[in-house]
């Protein structure tokens, strides 16, 4: 099949740094890839990173609230509130490859897309590492759309190291740039963009809300919570007969806690949701203040039981920063 015309399913990215729960596998949309190719780390000690640069385009929030939405979904598939573009690892969770940015997998349709937007602005002879996956790649796209999501990398493994070429491809100044590009677009393509769109839709207003419906797409790839709690709540078009947006958000988050609980994939990443909760309680609703990746589920919901993430803790501010933090936190 030309890989112009190649149709993969739009998956949820799916990882995290090797304890962390991979994230989801969607219901999935089909999507044309000749669409998609238009022209990491840490930190060390207690020191502040500048977070307001990060991020590719879109509409819906504005910037210092999008790197504030994009930090923390940073925190629960990286581990540190820096977008990990050169990240790679095999996380043992039967998707391939979990990488850069939003933990876009091998075996699940999304990590494709990245390197077939990459390969449309740098060839193999420009220093395109990852180039010679493609053919791999595609092997592994149509036995995914056969049969679901694909943990085998020894196609690729039979070409090069994965890892490594991934990692270069960021890290490489001359490469950087466009590697760093093709991230950001899928990104916004597969997850921010209908995130968005799905909140005009709605009438959902605030940087909260539209923050939490980010992160859900990247964990879990479609709608299905989205209208879950449209239908919970009675909403067939924008919200109104008495559903108010704070409403709206507070059920969302309880199913998606629900979701994450009860799903062996993901039930130790429950805490990723009550960072979203604690922000609700404390009406940071355009993310004019504090929020933190410390709160535990246990903390806003006592009862439940929920195991703890073991997520490292950071405070992002308005201003686009992030910092690790050593304080307790609390769900108010």
């Amino acid at each position: 099949m030309p890989r112009l015309l190649l149709l993969v399913a739009l998956l949820a990215g799916c990882g995290g740094r090797v304890s962390r729960t991979p994230a989801g596998n969607g219901a999935g949309t089909m999507m044309d890839m000749s669409t998609i190719g238009a022209g990491a780390g840490g930190m060390s000690g207690g020191a502040k990173m500048d977070m307001s640069t990060i991020g590719g385009g879109g509409g819906g929030l504005l910037g210092p609230q999008k790197a504030m939405a994009g930090a923390p979904t940073s925190i629960w598939e990286n581990d540190t509130p820096r977008l990990a573009y050169g990240y790679a690892e095999n996380i043992m969770d039967g998707r391939g490859y979990t990488c850069g940015r939003a933990g876009f997998c091998t075996g699940t349709g999304d990590a494709i897309q990245v390197i077939d937007c990459y390969d449309k602005l740098r060839s193999a002879a420009d220093g395109n590492l990852m180039a010679k996956y493609m053919p791999a790649l595609i092997t592994i796209n149509d036995n995914f759309m056969k049969s679901g999501n694909q943990g085998d990398t020894s196609l690729l493994d039979a070409v090069g190291s994965w890892i490594d070429d991934w990692g270069k491809s960021y890290s490489n100044p001359s490469t950087q740039a466009d590697f760093k590009h093709c991230q950001d677009q899928v990104s916004d393509a597969l997850y921010y963009t209908p995130a968005m769109q799905a909140a005009d839709r709605y009438g959902l207003a605030t940087a909260l809300t539209r923050a939490a419906l980010y992160d859900m797409w990247i964990n879990q790839g479609d709608d299905t919570l989205v209208v879950a709690t449209n239908k919970v709540l009675g909403v067939a078009g924008k919200l109104g007969n008495g559903v108010t947006e704070e409403r709206w958000l507070q059920k969302f988050l309880e199913l998606r806690r629900d979701l994450l609980a009860g799903d062996s994939t993901w039930k130790t990443s429950v805490d990723r949701v009550a960072g979203y909760e604690k922000a609700r309680r404390r009406g940071n609703r355009d993310l004019s203040q504090p929020i933190d990746s410390a709160v535990k589920a246990l903390q806003c919901w006592p009862t439940g039981g929920y195991s703890d993430s073991g997520y490292s803790a950071f405070v992002i501010d308005p201003d686009g920063t992030a910092a690790p933090t050593t304080e307790p936190s609390g769900c108010q």
